[in-house]
């Protein structure tokens, strides 16, 4: 038998060997299949979701609101000339920024032209003086004279009766009696002269003393402006604005100098009238009439402190409110709440605690009256009109509320929330009602709201603040 040929038939044999192994196995994985156990199946736990809550607080509200605005000095004080001249002396300090205490003479005027009108007027009083007193001896004369006159002319009278009965009996001239009739007519007009004359001299008295008093008048204005030549500051202030130079020309009626008051500043900060409205509570009826030694403030209940981003920390000015602007921004629409600082040039330290200049930019917040048992909770905590809170089986639930007021840092809900129910102040995304979650105590944002709902002083917010007196 050729090689070929054993080679062929060696293969035939493994081929048949090959088929009865693969029915053998076929036949172990069709039992294995049919004897095949069920799995077991376990029932799905459910995971619960950690999450920050916190029990909703009732606390005492204190409104407050936190605005911007700009100082300005609480008075400006426009030094204008009062009289013209040559400015022939000028404070050192008169520049700007310099600080200039009140009574201090800012720069005078020449006074020679108003020292010679002084005396002018003082000489034409002189003359005046001495024309009355002549008026009243010329009085005194006159009298004396017609009583001499009046005497005269009783003789006079007495002698013409006699010769007109002599002239009856044809005892004299009729001549002599004519003459003599003269001498008595000439005599009383004489007498009725002296009269006429004393009847004028209470009109010329009169007319002098008029005169007195408008060369006594002329002398006092020549006076006051002689004292309007030395431009006196009327308060301490700070020089904003210089417009004069040493022997310059000035005109009655040009400002001079501009300075701002040190003694008090001003802020105005603009609300929302419905941010204000939620500010105030107060039953109190206001009139026209109103005490003016009350301030708004006190009526409205309304405290306020202006604070100052400095170096770092915050400065804080007590501060009041005293009046509300007449008029909404026609353009925000809001109204403005002007606050006074008293001393904001006082207790400066360099570095630490910087004077309220004119213009600078700070922060308002004003307080208001105490709500009484009234329910908080973070702004982040809303969604939308609803709070999302952890429910007795520690299930989310969604309950629609009730918002009373709206602040940075905390809402007042009005209804809709009960005290101590757990409110969740965590973000829950997705957020599912009914989920199943593990509520964690989140002591710091409790302490957080309570402290801004109630107005205390927050030390993890506020660390570095400090109160100027």
């Amino acid at each position: 038998m050729s090689q070929p040929d054993k080679e062929n038939k060696k293969h035939s044999k493994r081929k048949w060997l090959f088929y009865p192994a693969l029915a053998l196995g076929v036949l172990v994985l069709v039992v294995l299949v049919k004897n095949k156990a069920e799995p077991q199946r376990e029932p799905p736990q459910e995971q619960a979701r950690a999450t920050r809550v916190i029990a909703a607080p009732m606390v005492e509200v204190l409104p407050s609101f936190s605005g911007n605005g700009n100082v300005e000095p609480g008075q400006v004080w426009n030094g204008v000339a009062e009289v013209s001249g040559t400015v022939i002396e000028i404070s050192p300090r008169f520049n700007q920024g310099q600080i200039i205490q009140a009574g201090e003479v800012l720069l005078r005027i020449d006074p020679r032209d108003y020292q010679l009108k002084i005396a002018q007027a003082e000489t034409a009083i002189d003359a005046i003086k001495a024309q009355i007193v002549e008026i009243g001896i010329r009085e005194k004369n006159s009298r004396t004279s017609l009583k001499i006159e009046q005497e005269n002319l009783t003789i006079g009278q007495a002698e013409l009766n006699r010769k007109e009965k002599l002239l009856a009996k044809g005892m004299v001239a009729r001549s002599d009696f004519e003459r003599e009739k003269r001498a008595v007519l000439s005599q009383t007009q004489g007498v009725q002269s002296l009269k006429n004359a004393l009847d004028l001299y209470p009109a010329e008295r009169t007319r002098m003393q008029a005169e007195l008093k408008r060369l006594n008048a002329q002398l006092a204005d020549t006076r006051l402006d002689l004292e309007r030549t030395a431009m006196v500051l009327p308060f301490s202030g700070r020089v904003a604005e210089t417009r004069i130079e040493l022997n310059q020309y000035v005109r009655q009626g040009e400002v001079l100098v501009s300075v701002d008051s040190i003694d008090m500043a001003e802020v105005t900060v603009q609300l929302q009238p419905s941010v204000l409205a939620k500010l105030v509570h107060s039953d109190q009826i206001l009139s026209p009439a109103q005490n003016s030694s009350v301030s708004i403030g006190e009526v409205l209940g309304l405290t306020a402190s202006v604070v100052v981003s400095f170096a770092g920390h915050d400065v804080i000015w007590p501060a009041r409110v005293v009046r509300i602007s007449d008029r909404l921004d026609p353009q925000t629409r809001t109204v403005g709440v002007i606050v006074e600082v008293d001393g904001p040039y006082e207790n400066i330290q360099p570095g630490v605690r910087p004077p309220l200049v004119k213009g600078t930019f700070v922060e308002v917040k004003l307080t208001g009256a105490t709500l009484p048992d009234r329910l908080v909770v973070p702004p982040s905590a809303l969604h939308g009109e609803s709070l999302y809170i952890v429910d007795k089986e520690d299930r989310l639930q969604k309950i629609a509320v009730k918002i009373e007021q709206r602040s940075e840092n905390y809402l007042v809900i009005e209804s809709g929330l009960q005290p101590g129910q757990k409110v969740i102040v965590s973000d829950l995304v997705p957020a599912i009602e009914g989920m199943l979650l593990q509520p964690i105590d989140d002591d710091v944002t409790l302490q957080r709201l309570i402290s801004s709902a109630t107005g205390q002083v927050d030390v993890q917010a506020q660390p570095r603040a400090q109160v100027l007196p």
